[in-house]
């Protein structure tokens, strides 16, 4: 028996299915990401489609059907216009939200989570234009305070070995061990530590400011050429060592050319 129910939500992604479907992913406020069907999606005049955009908080009405959800109702609760008429901030924000699809599973709760996409869509709705080296750096902030979020928080301040704080230019960053170590514990293993490769001061500076200051603040700091290819090749490390999924296209490589 099909049971129908309602929902809060934000459009991660879609694709085809079958010849005239589409199937959704979205991450809602009271059951975490779900997966739905909306039949028909794909035809030029599909009443729903409209609405099941990835720059809106949406209301969805739902059919829990015996091998999946079907969408049967959709209202737009609140759009987020300067985000799909600019390029960059829809660049952002579909990058973005499929990082997040790729990062979760069906059906866990997490409040924390859609705030966190909340807060993210408010962000870009509201800055000004930007350079392309400034979007690949908000995009890779926001994969770092992700991965953050789903646990792997990287250690910036202190040796994983020793728990000291670690002085200027005396540590190295080990990514599949998620942070930095000093240079004397290093030195007493190299052979554990063989992977660890040298980190300057500025380019952990702006990790840690990425990753403890809120999305706004992240208009501020000078960037660099050098410092913000090292800043994109630490996080890149990051999330091929602990994301369950290496993305085709790397954060700065999706906003290369806007």
């Amino acid at each position: 028996m099909s049971v129908l129910f309602e929902t809060t939500a934000l459009v991660l992604s879609w694709r085809p299915y079958r010849e005239h479907d589409r199937s959704y992913s979205a991450f809602t406020r009271d059951h975490g990401k779900i997966e739905f069907v909306a039949r028909g999606g794909s035809k030029p005049l599909a009443k729903l489609t409209p609405h099941l955009e990835t720059m809106a908080e949406v209301r969805l009405l739902l059919v829990d059907g015996r091998q999946y959800f079907t969408v049967a109702g959709t209202d737009r609760l609140r759009g987020f216009r300067s985000v799909y008429e600019n390029l960059t901030k829809t660049t952002l924000v579909q990058n973005a939200f499929a990082f997040v699809d790729l990062g979760t599973r069906t059906h866990e709760l997490d409040e924390d989570l859609y705030d966190f996409l909340m807060n993210w869509l408010e962000f870009i709705e509201k800055i000004p234009e930007i350079t392309a080296e400034r979007a690949g750096f908000l995009l890779a902030t926001f994969a770092l305070k992700f991965l953050s979020h789903l646990g792997y928080h990287p250690e910036l301040s202190h040796c994983l070995v020793c728990r000291l704080a670690v002085r200027e230019g005396n540590y190295r960053w080990h990514a599949l061990k998620g942070g930095v170590v000093c240079a004397t514990c290093f030195d007493k293993d190299r052979e554990q530590w063989f992977a660890a490769r040298l980190i300057d001061d500025v380019t952990l500076k702006l990790l840690r400011f990425a990753l403890t200051q809120e999305f706004k603040e992240q208009l501020r700091p000078h960037l660099s050429g050098n410092t913000l290819a090292a800043f994109h090749e630490t996080i890149e490390s990051l999330i091929i060592a602990h994301f369950p999924v290496i993305p085709a296209v790397s954060m700065r490589e999706a906003c290369k050319h806007l």
